[in-house]
């Protein structure tokens, strides 16, 4: 009954702590003009981090203090005690994961070449497929970058049309859309590497090792998914990954250790021109490790991460304009700013309460993850590697840091794309502590020891095979819906498949009635040099083959007291004669440019109303 009393006491607290949350809560800023639900709410965009914070951390620290109290064997967490439980242990690992690890790579290789490409022909997002094809045009007609664009994604996210034009040869909506399926590809990629890395650090026997590396990497593997590119791992989290697993290389491995190190601090710089998201989450990342360097006594350690976030600075401002360095550095102070949060923030339900099933999930898997992660760290029942230990707390570190997302846009969307790394640590602990306890039953151990040699090359692998089977098949993804007969015909005329589909035109993406309204659009602009749109149908710049007047392109991004000034400054310049001033397409209405309203009614009068779109033209 003692063993249970840590839960007990852990799980008390987070009742409590349920039962306040709406009184968790910091003063709104009544100085803020920015229109979103926050504003009509009167709700501080800190409120669901701070909450978010509490209701992990306090029931995980009273579950910390009474573990180490009513159990006894469990390490230490000073430092200099002979117990720590980061102690460097002399553990001869043995690697018989590589034939294992080669078959995966094969396994998602073929997947990939069996997707069903035609399944995306035809489907468009007026919105979101503007944000990856406009940025380019107005690069390739300007060569400026920064100058040219306010990047919402970040400069390769918004430029995806772009990376997809100089690797692929192609530059449109189905390159584009390649460019995401390639991205997802590999997350699959680094998944396999993260699970194999891991696993090696594993004190098991091989053959259960086996075991477990390929249980781990097919629910790995499976949590990314082509037809919902937002499950789990989202385009985005690829270089993240990758980070994580470079930096996890570099903490455990003796191998390359200088270079690792110094690789990793450049990554300050990479993931803020990759996704501005992914670039606040890396850079706490590096912060959070140079703290536990610190700890250690790494300063050498320190001192490579830190001479490549200097180099990497460095060589950008050589490279970077300063005009274009000046843009950057104004997006950034936007973007990092509560700006976004006031605008874009959606309140994080309370959790237990009404219609919070998917909010409640969340919570409760992070909250039981950390306990696990608890456990696993300081129970001396689990013969676990300090690198393990190491390599896993990243991945879930790595992964509260994501959940960020989540907590600022509290929509079912984020919350499940920021989901990824705290699954895949839950994942990897509960079937470890299964395999843990299945190698310590005397009838299990037993058992294994008497299958031989022989017996057991045949068991694993064809267990894999089976399960490759189901894999292939879709059976781990309930979004593939492409027969049997199918996939072998996809993969078989993968080269034709893929061919096909990146030559596939845009005009296959444009609904009928949406092709009218290009027209009569393209009528109306023809003498503009460039096109300005304050409607929701922000690919209809691209679609025109024209630049954006401003680097506004996104009507969101002009906002009152921040953007708007600087908006109306470059539409003054711009003038074009006609612009499309709103439509039946809704997705993220922006009331937070009052004085832009202003001078377009000022400059621009009524013109026309186009099956439900709005022209206006210059006075």
């Amino acid at each position: 009954m003692q063993r249970f009393i840590p839960f007990i006491l852990s799980f008390l607290f987070l009742l409590i702590i349920s039962f306040f949350w709406e009184k968790i809560k910091l003063p709104y800023d009544n100085n803020n003009i920015i229109i979103g639900e926050y504003y009509f709410s009167k709700y501080n965009p800190l409120n669901d981090t701070i909450r978010f914070l509490v209701f992990i951390s306090v029931p995980c620290l009273i579950y910390l203090i009474s573990y180490l109290k009513f159990n006894k064997q469990t390490y230490n967490l000073n430092r200099q005690h002979k117990d720590y439980f980061l102690n460097k242990r002399e553990n001869n690992f043995s690697d018989p994961l590589k034939l294992y690890f080669l078959l995966f790579v094969v396994l998602i290789v073929v997947e990939f070449f069996s997707l069903d490409f035609s399944r995306f022909i035809g489907k468009s997002d007026l919105f979101h497929d503007g944000t990856y094809l406009v940025p380019p045009l107005n690069h390739l007609q300007t060569n400026f970058f920064f100058k040219s664009t306010f990047y919402d994604y970040g400069f390769a996210a918004n430029n995806l049309g772009l990376i997809s034009n100089y690797i692929l040869g192609y530059y449109n909506l189905s390159s584009v859309n390649l460019t995401h399926f390639i991205l997802i590809f590999l997350i699959k990629f680094v998944l396999i590497l993260i699970s194999k890395k891991i696993t090696t650090y594993l004190t098991l026997k091989n053959n259960l090792k086996k075991i477990f590396f390929i249980i781990l990497c097919f629910i790995a593997v499976s949590l990314p998914n082509y037809y919902d590119t937002t499950s789990f791992f989202s385009a985005r989290s690829s270089l993240y990954l990758f980070f994580i697993f470079l930096l996890g290389s570099a903490l455990c491995d003796q191998k390359n250790l200088n270079f690792k190190f110094f690789l990793s601090g450049t990554f300050s710089i990479i993931s803020i021109l990759w996704w501005w998201d992914i670039g606040a989450y890396v850079n706490a990342v590096i912060f959070v490790t140079i703290i536990y360097l610190l700890i250690h006594r790494e300063i050498k350690k320190i001192f490579l991460i830190f001479l490549g976030i200097i180099f990497s600075w460095t060589l950008f401002f050589l490279i970077m304009p300063s005009d274009e360095m000046k843009e950057f550095f104004f997006q950034i102070q936007v973007i990092y700013s509560n700006t976004y949060e006031y605008f874009l923030g959606i309140e994080y339900r309370k959790p237990f309460s009404l219609q919070s099933g998917r909010w409640t999930k969340a919570l409760i898997l992070i909250y039981i993850s950390s306990l696990m992660l608890i456990s696993f760290n300081l129970s001396k029942k689990y013969h676990v590697d300090y690198r393990a230990k190491i390599f896993v707390s990243l991945i879930f570190i790595s992964g509260i840091f994501v959940f960020k997302s989540a907590l600022m846009r509290s929509d079912p969307v984020h919350i499940k794309y920021s989901s990824g790394l705290y699954t895949l640590t839950f994942i990897f602990l509960f079937i470890l502590f299964v395999f843990q306890r299945l190698e310590s039953n005397k009838k299990i151990s037993n058992l294994i020891q008497a299958l031989n040699k022989k017996t057991i090359s045949i068991i694993i692998p064809t267990f894999f095979l089976i399960f490759s089977s189901f894999f292939i098949l879709g059976m781990f993804n309930s979004d593939d819906q492409v027969k049997k007969k199918d996939k072998i015909k996809n993969f078989l005329n993968f080269k034709k498949n893929i061919s096909n589909f990146i030559k596939t035109e845009d005009e296959v993406y444009i609904k009928n009635d949406t092709k009218l309204v290009l027209e009569y659009y393209k009528k109306l602009s023809q003498n503009d040099k460039c096109v300005q749109i304050f409607s929701d149908d922000i690919v209809f710049t691209y679609f025109l083959k024209k630049k954006s007047c401003t680097q506004f392109f996104i009507p969101p991004l002009i906002i009152n007291g921040s953007t708007e000034e600087k908006f109306i400054n470059q539409l003054k310049k711009s003038s074009p004669s006609i612009i499309l001033y709103k439509s039946t397409t809704k997705i993220l209405s922006n009331p937070n440019m009052p004085n832009a309203l202003k001078y377009i009614n000022k400059k621009y009068n009524f013109f026309s109303n186009y099956n439900g779109y709005i022209f206006y033209k210059l006075k």
